[in-house]
């Protein structure tokens, strides 16, 4: 828990710079995916169709938002809001991510919610050759997620292994593995003269859970 206050401590830091830099040199974007299915890391999340709104502020190489993903089927399963923080260094960076889970309502359970629940991750990024790789650990469930990405001409390839505990059981069921293997790509479909959507799809087969799943979305 120490550790948690710690990394959010930095995190308050960071949005205090953030604020405080010249105005001009701010950028706030945001957006939306509509997906079939979420499908996090080799895993579903909720059912049906997502919509999963972001929005970010960036400065330099510093960069902190809010993305969330809310199903259209009701009910209380598949709800997610994250706030995160993200510095690059270049080819590489550091991320630091707070998930939570609201209900359908926007409420927290007990001893839940924003900056207080026990999910926080801390991940790097960095690019090497034609690869991108992703390295994320969660402080508190200890689980532990490395991930290699790289395309194959049109076609877009992510091998994910996992490795947790059993009372977590947060990737593998308590054991480690291959838990996502993506291959996906994506293009823009041209709706007029200005505006053309871009949409994407993805095959995701999790090895160690013999789960399959074919997702498709647009972003907006």
């Amino acid at each position: 828990m120490k550790l948690i206050k710690n990394i959010l401590g930095i995190a308050a830091i960071a949005v205090l710079t953030l604020l405080t830099t010249n105005v001009k040199a701010q950028e706030l974007n945001f957006g939306a995916d509509v997906v079939s299915q979420y499908v996090w890391r080799g895993t579903q999340f909720g059912a049906g169709p997502h919509v999963q709104p972001w929005m970010s502020i960036a400065s330099g190489y510093l960069e902190l938002g809010i993305w969330g993903s809310f199903p259209t089927t009701g009910g209380d399963s598949g709800h997610e809001l994250d706030l995160y923080a993200s510095y690059s260094f270049g080819p590489a960076s550091l991320t630091i991510t707070n998930y939570t889970f609201p209900g359908a309502s926007g409420a927290y359970a007990t001893d839940e919610g924003l900056l207080e629940d026990a999910f926080l991750e801390v991940s790097g990024g960095a690019t090497v050759g034609p690869i991108d790789l992703t390295v994320g650990y969660f402080t508190e469930v200890e689980a532990l997620y490395l991930e290699a990405a790289f395309s194959v001409g049109v076609v877009d390839v992510a091998l994910g292994y996992g490795s947790d505990d059993a009372e977590t059981a947060w990737y593998a069921n308590g054991d480690s593995g291959l838990v996502n293997i993506a291959i996906g790509g994506s293009k823009d479909i041209k709706i007029t003269e200005d505006y053309s959507l871009p949409v994407f799809s993805s095959f995701v087969f999790n090895p160690d859970a013999e789960s399959a799943f074919l997702v498709f979305g647009m972003s907006f």
